[in-house]
């Protein structure tokens, strides 16, 4: 045997063994990675617009149910004790087993607007795949955004103004 088959194997060699510590490395860090939302998932944060306004909106109540064709029903009340028009309130949803442990998260969009000082029922929102074994869940309001005034006006003219010429 050559002594360049012998260096060729040995390099074949210390690469495999690199190449097997490197994987060892990205298991054990994608392991650590794994929380029981999943991977890699953290709970949103608010928008900066959002954090002042949090305390003052309020989830007043929820109801979340399963129809006969396993269509996920949801029911907000929301109540907006601020100042400011709200509108799009992220509301995510953490469901439980029997036994407490985490099965399933949801991100609901209430899309209408909430105007200063009033409550909101909303209950159009359906989702189909939520996990039917929860028992338990908790939600919240994870963002907002505040109502801007339009960016133009449109101003119809006077009746005959500017029709002749």
């Amino acid at each position: 045997m050559s002594r360049q088959y012998w260096t060729d194997y040995w390099a074949k060699v210390v690469l495999c063994i690199i190449l097997g510590l490197l994987l060892t490395f990205a298991i054990t860090r994608l392991s650590s990675a794994l929380t029981p939302q999943g991977l890699l998932a953290s709970d949103p944060t608010p928008s900066a617009e959002a954090v002042p306004l949090l305390p003052k909106v309020v989830l007043a109540g929820y109801h979340i149910g399963e129809d006969q064709n396993h269509m996920v029903k949801a029911v907000f009340y929301l109540q907006n004790n601020s100042d400011k028009d709200v509108k799009d309130v992220n509301i995510l949803c953490k469901f439980y087993n029997g036994k407490g442990s985490f099965t399933d998260r949801k991100l609901w969009t209430v899309s209408g607007t909430i105007p200063a000082g009033k409550g909101l029922k909303h209950t159009d929102l359906s989702r189909i795949f939520v996990n039917t074994r929860s028992r338990v869940l908790s939600c919240r309001i994870t963002d907002l955004k505040v109502v801007r005034p339009p960016f133009f006006v449109l101003h119809r003219a006077a009746a005959g103004h500017g029709a002749a010429h």
